[in-house]
């Protein structure tokens, strides 16, 4: 069976429980191979080991905490040591293909090293410009990987003449979703009680919001609607669930944002829950909290990883038009899409729309439960990335080049 190296960006560990749709990608596809046997190799954390197994996974760690992070992410260029460590640890355990996440540089550092006998794919889950300034190759760089995939449509459109611009193949790798870890609340009315009770909510009706707390995530938009939505509905409930950066010790650092996001909390005229961050792995309960998912986001999102767990929850979900966001949440099928990201009086029009019509409601949470259970479980995920590696290995045997 061949081995395929799978390489996380250097900020957060594998599995993610600091946080990071990259990594959890890594994780939970990696469970799901059947022709492919995985090595992730990823940065060291004091909860976890430096090396183990899961699964069928093995796990590589690399040291990058205080100085040696400092050094690597100021001064990539003169210290190198991610780079460094992760082709040591390629060329001990020689795996017959790497795959690169979120990290062009280091795809290109990869590439350079191996000097073209190992086949490499990056594989972007956000655009260039979401990357750091010194994460960023040149424009024009041509990056020399057998591969390109990325996210969505939308990312594979933005990014193939850029970052994909020295690949041999091109595909879209979505991202998945753990289908039967995410049940619908009308499959578990005593886990609903349960999680409610522990926020304080009994039946009032519930507007569930989940992502960094940034404004590039709309919450202040979402906060102005919701003055509007309790005019109507006064005891609606506003659950705001995440921190606001991922990372140990950072997930609640207070930010300029946040500041000010405290100070209109406070004069707000309903009830606000603020949950803080909550791990990867008890979101499926989060999601119970909610009547209605709403997602505003402000940027041009790879895709959101937040709506596929939303709609496998069985929300309906209201969410902006913003880069890949409408390839997981279509118009009146498992949601509503704004015509205005910015525009709090359409925002606050569809949540009264949508909390006043539970058929609706049930309507298109039942459709996207079903649409995410079907297209986007990481089975399907995996089987999709294990053919875009055999196509890689394939064209890389031959040395053809298509896109």
């Amino acid at each position: 069976m061949p081995t395929v190296a799978l390489i996380g960006p250097e900020l957060y560990p594998i599995p993610p429980i600091r946080g990071g749709a990259a990594e959890l990608f890594i994780e939970k596809v990696v469970d799901h191979f059947t022709g492919w046997r995985p090595l992730v190799i990823g940065v060291s954390d004091p909860e976890l080991p430096v090396y183990e197994t899961r699964g069928q996974a093995e796990y590589h760690r690399v040291p990058l905490d205080g100085w040696r992070r400092w050094l690597y992410c100021r001064y990539r260029n003169y210290f190198p040591l991610y780079d460094r460590a992760v082709a040591r640890i390629i060329r001990r355990v020689r795996p017959d293909l790497i795959h690169v996440h979120n990290r062009p540089l280091l795809a290109l550092s990869l590439a350079r090293r191996s000097r073209g006998e190992l086949p490499i794919i990056l594989h972007m889950h956000n655009l260039y410009a979401s990357l750091g300034k010194r994460e960023r190759p040149l424009p024009g760089t041509p990056i020399p990987v057998a591969g390109f995939a990325a996210c969505s449509n939308f990312v594979l459109e933005r990014e193939r003449s850029r970052l994909g611009l020295g690949a041999g193949l091109s595909r879209v790798i979505y991202n998945g979703v753990e289908t039967d870890a995410f049940v619908p609340r009308w499959d578990q009315a005593a886990g609903v009680q349960e999680v409610r009770r522990q926020y304080g909510i009994e039946s009032e009706p519930t507007v569930l919001f989940a992502g960094k707390l940034r404004e590039s995530k709309g919450v202040h938009i979402l906060l102005r609607a919701m003055t509007r939505v309790w005019e109507i509905a006064p005891r609606a409930v506003l659950v705001l669930v995440g921190g606001t950066e991922y990372g140990r010790n950072r997930t609640m650092r207070e930010t300029p944002f946040m500041s000010q996001l405290r100070r209109d909390l406070a004069r707000a005229p309903g009830r606000v829950v603020l949950t803080g961050f909550i791990p990867p792995t008890d979101m499926p309960r989060a999601y119970l909290l909610g009547d209605v998912f709403v997602g505003p986001s402000q940027i041009e999102e790879g895709l959101g990883l937040v709506f596929l767990e939303a709609a496998a929850a069985g929300l309906p979900i209201i969410a902006t038009r913003m880069g890949g966001i409408p390839e997981v949440v279509r118009e009146d099928f498992n949601g509503l899409l704004l015509r205005q990201k910015d525009d709090a009086s359409e925002l606050a029009e569809k949540i009264i729309g949508l909390l006043s019509d539970p058929p609706r409601r049930q309507r298109l949470g039942q459709q996207g439960r079903d649409w995410v259970r079907t297209e986007f479980s990481w089975e399907r995920i995996a089987r999709t990335l294990e053919e875009f590696y055999d196509e890689v290995m394939e064209l890389n045997q031959h040395g053809q080049s298509k896109i």
